[in-house]
């Protein structure tokens, strides 16, 4: 052997195949990827960390063990085959997969697999590398999803860069501008720009957006067409991580037809829709303008209250249509009449106000009354009918008579009514007038007293079942006997009763004195049929009414299917949003709930299906009118078919003929109250007519 031949030592060769080694391993240790290396049978021989960490089975638990282990049945048989031929052929495969973890959970990877060979071509190991990409789905989900939003919000929505070049817009700026997205990119928003907007406007604009990030506010802006229209606009400052501005997004809605709305609703807040008049409202700013103006000019003012004659009998006989165009021809002839300056008001139904400015003398105010009341008088021409009113008028004189807006109308409108007491013309405002005044005061101060000094006594009218003629419920009514003011009508009292708030009092003592009956009847042993007790609107301003009754009628020990609440339509309808919860409440304690009045005014159909009712009661002007109206037979029948259909009684008022009653028996009416049945009674009367054991 040659002495020079060079051996190699072993040793100093496997230092050098581990030196080389390290960093592989260090790199296959401390991947962020998952690494899996199996034999050329397709069994695992080693893994890294990050395998363990994203499948959750620790490496002794996979070693000698398939990479089908992880297999979730996602993919279907021929996926697989598939990604084997391609290994087989080109020695590689990668693509997006889903596996299973060791808790169960599926979840997506990017995989590639590669084959590894040894210096001869033979195959010795596959390796695969894998990631999670649940978050990076998520986020293209996320993406995608705000792409959407993006493209189909019903916001037009504006992206610029920095320098207020725009980016990019959706599809509903496109519709609200007329700009395309090519046409718009480049420009600034500029290319929208109305005029209407100084630029002191837009100077304070991006003193906020500068200062805040954000501003929003109502701005007119130019389509394409050219059409100025108004808009409401948000701009909001986008930042990268460093505070640096990057964006601005600009979204806004059309606001036309809000804006549109807007003004009609101001106009019908402030003008009558039917005469294009101004209504109580704008009177009343005009009023106030016009007095003051008179005070500073030490000049007067005339009010007239006007209410049309035989305007109802129009309006009964040949319709509703036929009583609105006449007054609107009655508007335009009282306008026609006063002088430019004065104030040709409507206050709803026949009631006009005018107001006379500039006067000296009373005199003045007599002379233009006349020639209203003359031009009233001449015939009307509607739809070829001929049709003949009369007008009363009440005058009074600021600041004679009084030195606000509520005072003139309330003086104007007792004078009103004492002309129309002497068959028409008009009639000053005077001291006998407030009488009037007076007896509201004597009721006012007797009534605080009434219940203490025991004049107030209930009667009590039978409602009568159309197919049985027995009495099915009764109505409690009050009525009130002064010792000197004598039998003082409820129509009286009980208005000033809610002004004054004692109907407060004088409803609790309603109640308590229907519960009192009830335990005396129910201990003679008496059949005791519902009683309808009666609240007003004033009454549903207290905030505690439904506990009050409640308390009442339980301290009392009735049981509250003994009582029917009744309320009015028009409370009903006055404030349904407050109204609702306390009929609830109502019904949840187990009383029977009854609409008075049904068709006198309101007539919210709509609102009826919320209502928690049992009972609907029709109002006593559709009755009287039964055999005289076709249009109240035709109401009233669609009101009663209306109310069985949702499964509610119906009560018909006012009934005082045979052919009402059969009328109403034609139309399938459940029960009825009115004097032809009987009249209201006190219930000794009514003990002795109707009750039985």
């Amino acid at each position: 052997m040659n002495s020079h031949t060079q051996h190699t030592d072993p040793f100093k060769d496997r230092e050098a195949v581990e030196n080389l080694a390290l960093p592989f391993a260090r790199i296959f240790h401390d991947s962020q990827e998952a690494i899996m290396v199996t034999d050329r049978y397709s069994k695992i021989v080693s893994v890294n960390p990050a395998f363990v960490s994203i499948t959750g089975y620790e490496q002794s638990e996979v070693i000698g063990q398939k990479p089908s282990m992880l297999k979730s049945d996602f993919q279907d048989s021929d996926y697989y085959i598939n990604m084997w031929a391609s290994i087989h052929k080109d020695g590689k495969w990668q693509g997006e997969i889903w596996n299973r973890r060791k808790n169960g959970e599926i979840y997506p990877e990017w995989l590639s697999i590669s084959s590894v060979k040894d210096e001869n071509g033979e195959l010795i190991n596959y390796v695969g590398m894998f990631s999670d990409i649940t978050n990076r789905k998520n986020t293209i989900s996320k993406l995608r999803l705000h792409a959407q939003v993006f493209s189909n919000a019903s916001e037009g929505i504006m992206i610029t860069d920095k320098q207020l070049k725009i980016l990019s817009v959706n599809q509903a700026f496109t519709l609200m501008t007329g700009y395309s997205e090519q046409e718009a990119i480049g420009h600034t928003p500029r290319l929208l720009h109305s005029g209407l907007q100084n630029q002191l406007f837009y100077v304070k604009m991006w003193e906020k957006i500068h200062a805040y990030g954000f501003w929003q506010g109502e701005i007119w802006n130019k389509r394409k067409t050219g059409e100025l229209y108004p808009e409401w606009l948000s701009i909001t400052t986008l930042r990268d991580e460093n505070g640096f501005i990057t964006n601005y997004i600009g979204m806004f809605t059309d606001i036309t037809e809000r804006k549109q709305s807007e003004e009609n609703l101001k106009y019908l807040a402030h003008f009558d829709k039917l005469t294009g008049l101004p209504n109580r409202t704008l009177l009343s700013e005009l009023v106030h303008e016009a007095s003051a103006k008179a005070t500073k000019t030490n000049r007067k003012l005339a009010v007239f209250f006007i209410d049309l004659d035989r305007f109802k009998m129009v309006n009964d006989s040949l319709g509703h249509n036929m009583g609105d165009k006449l007054l609107k021809q009655v508007a335009e002839r009282l306008t026609s009449v006063v002088r430019k300056d004065d104030i040709v008001s409507r206050l709803g139904g026949d009631e006009f106000i005018i107001v006379l400015q500039d006067l000296q003398d009373p005199e003045e105010a007599t002379l233009i009354a006349n020639h209203l009341i003359a031009s009233i008088k001449k015939p009307f021409w509607v739809e070829d009918n001929e049709l003949y009113i009369n007008a009363s008028i009440g005058i009074c004189m600021y600041p004679t008579h009084g030195g606000d807006f509520g005072t003139l109308i309330k003086n104007a409108d007792l004078a009103m009514y004492q002309a129309k007491i002497q068959n028409g013309g008009y009639q000053i405002f005077n001291e006998s007038i407030i009488n009037t005044f007076l007896r509201k005061l004597d009721l006012e101060n007797e009534l605080r007293w009434a219940i203490s000094k025991k004049q107030l006594t209930l009667h009590y009218q039978p409602q009568i079942s159309v197919e049985t003629g027995q009495m099915e419920g009764m109505e409690a009514l009050i009525r009130w006997n002064h010792p000197t003011l004598g039998a003082v009508s409820p129509g009286e009292f009980i208005p000033i009763a809610e002004e004054t708030g004692s109907i407060m009092e004088i409803g609790k003592w309603v109640l308590k004195e229907v519960c009192s009956q009830i335990n005396s009847w129910l201990s003679s042993s008496y059949v005791v049929p519902p009683i309808a007790v009666n609240l007003s609107a004033r009454q549903f301003m207290a905030p505690d009414l439904a506990s009050t009754i409640r308390n009442i009628v339980t301290q009392s020990n009735v049981d509250p299917h003994y009582i029917v609440i009744e309320i009015t339509e028009s409370s009903s309808m006055n404030d349904i949003e407050s109204v609702l919860p306390i009929l609830h409440e109502f019904k949840s304690f187990g009383f029977q709930i009854a609409i008075d009045d049904f068709g006198k005014g309101y007539s919210a159909l709509g609102y009826m299906k919320q209502f928690p009712i049992d009972i609907l009661k029709i109002d006593k002007s559709f009755v009287r009118e039964l055999t005289s109206d076709s249009r109240s037979v035709v109401i009233t029948k669609a009101i009663i078919d209306m109310s069985h259909g949702m499964n509610l009684r119906v009560i018909a008022e006012g009934v005082e003929t045979e052919e009402q009653l059969e009328c109403l028996r034609g139309m399938n009416c459940d029960i009825v109250q009115g004097y032809l049945k009987d009249r209201p009674m006190s219930s000794e009367q009514l003990e002795m007519r109707y009750l039985r054991e």
